[in-house]
This record gives structure tokens, C-alpha cells and sequence, in this order.
């Protein structure tokens, strides 16, 4: 039996709701319950415990430059790790992406992992929900996909899935390479317009002939003699 005044026999109720470390256990209990919604196929209940983990742990980490500006008025991680904080955060991050690719939300699927990739890099989970989300996006975004599913690829060599989407990717690369030769194939192709025909001037021939002779004598009545009109000075 826990004795009396036991640090261990206190209650939730007594517990320093504020200190980090209640934080960091209220995120793990979130996490625990998302990821037994998302057994369950259960992803918009999942995502909500996932997402609820961030209010908990976001304050925790300050970036080193503002903590020399705030100084002692920083928010403290107390015992909590900082290496710890932001493993929950990429895991919170790839969980939500992972519950947007079941529903079929890839925009949103790639935003969670940027999220978790700007915290970790080379954050494996991250880049391998990204580009199977890559892959599925209208239009799909097939050079990013590429690029994704390649690293994973190398991170999980046995993932069937990773290995299912490169497959589609490479049929998807050859439907756009055959659209474009096709393309092509017909401006190259294409035969060049046959010039117009020029239309001959017909000359004039009869009454048009006569009719002109005409015109050009009474011209020629009123211009008077070449020369004419000009003095001497």
C-alpha cells in the first residue's frame, strides 16, 4: 500500500497541470488513444487525439535565438528532454498524415508530413506517407513521388506498398512519355499548307478596252500639252 503523503498517491486533481512534464504525459496518453482509433479504422476520431497532442507540446520547445531575447521569461521544458518533445512531434505529425492518406486527403496528407520533415529531415515515416500521398494527388506530383519513394524504398526494404506505388509510378512516368511522343509525333508530322492559288489579272478586253481609251483622252483633254503652265522667269 502507497503511504499517505506519497508523491505517488496524489491524483490528477493535485497534480501541476502547468509543469512540462504533466504536458508531456497528457500527449502520450493522446497518442496512445489515437493510434487505438486508428486500429479501430477509426480516423477522424484518431486525428483528433493526434492533433490535440500539439497544445500540449508545441509550447515546450523555444527556439534558441528567442530564448536569448526572453531570457529567464522562456517557457521551461523542466525534465523533459528536448529531443523527446520533438519526437512526439514528428510522430504526432506523421500519425495525422498517415489517417489523411486512409481518407483519401493527400493534400493534407503531404502538409502533415512538411510538418514532421521541417522538425526531423530525414525523418523516414515522413518522406515515405509524402510520396505515396504524391503519387495520389490530382495531378499527381510524379518527380516528388519519385524522389520520396526511392528513400524509402532504401528505409524499408520489404514495405510491399512501397513497392506496389513504385510500380504505379513507373506506368504513370510511361502514360506521360507516350502522351508527349504522341504529341509530337503529330506537330513533326503535320503536312505544310499548300500555297493559295494567285488569281490571274484578267486584261481588258472589247467594251472595258473602249471604255478606258475614253476615260484616258478626256484626262488628257483637260491636262493640256506637256509642259504647259510653265513660265519663264
Amino acid at each position: 500500500k502507497i503511504p499517505k503523503g506519497d508523491p505517488r498517491a496524489m491524483s490528477e486533481d493535485t497534480e501541476d497541470t502547468t509543469s512540462p512534464e504533466w504536458m508531456m504525459k497528457m500527449a502520450m496518453e493522446l497518442k496512445t488513444d489515437g493510434n487505438a482509433f486508428y486500429k479501430q479504422k477509426q480516423y477522424q476520431k484518431a486525428l483528433a487525439k493526434y492533433t490535440k497532442i500539439f497544445l500540449y507540446v508545441d509550447h515546450l520547445t523555444v527556439p534558441q535565438d528567442l530564448k536569448s531575447m526572453v531570457g529567464n521569461k522562456a517557457p521551461s521544458s523542466g525534465s523533459v528532454k528536448p529531443e523527446d518533445i520533438k519526437k512526439i512531434q514528428v510522430v504526432a505529425n506523421q500519425n495525422c498524415a498517415m489517417c489523411y492518406l486512409r481518407q483519401e486527403r493527400f493534400d493534407k496528407s503531404e502538409e502533415f508530413c512538411n510538418r514532421a520533415l521541417k522538425i526531423k529531415p530525414d525523418a523516414s515515416k515522413a518522406i515515405m506517407i509524402r510520396g505515396r500521398a504524391r503519387l495520389r494527388l490530382k495531378p499527381p506530383n510524379l518527380d516528388g513521388a519519385q524522389e520520396d519513394l526511392n528513400l524509402a524504398a532504401k528505409a524499408f526494404p520489404n514495405d510491399k506498398n512501397i513497392k506496389n506505388d513504385l510500380e504505379a509510378l513507373k506506368k504513370s512516368f510511361k502514360k506521360v512519355r507516350d502522351k508527349q511522343r504522341k504529341l509530337f509525333a503529330g506537330m513533326f508530322d503535320r503536312k505544310p499548307d499548300k500555297k493559295p492559288k494567285t488569281e490571274k489579272k484578267e486584261t481588258p478586253d472589247g467594251a472595258d478596252k473602249a471604255k478606258a481609251d475614253n476615260v484616258a483622252d478626256i484626262i488628257s483633254q483637260f491636262a493640256g500639252p506637256a509642259g504647259a503652265g510653265e513660265g519663264s522667269k
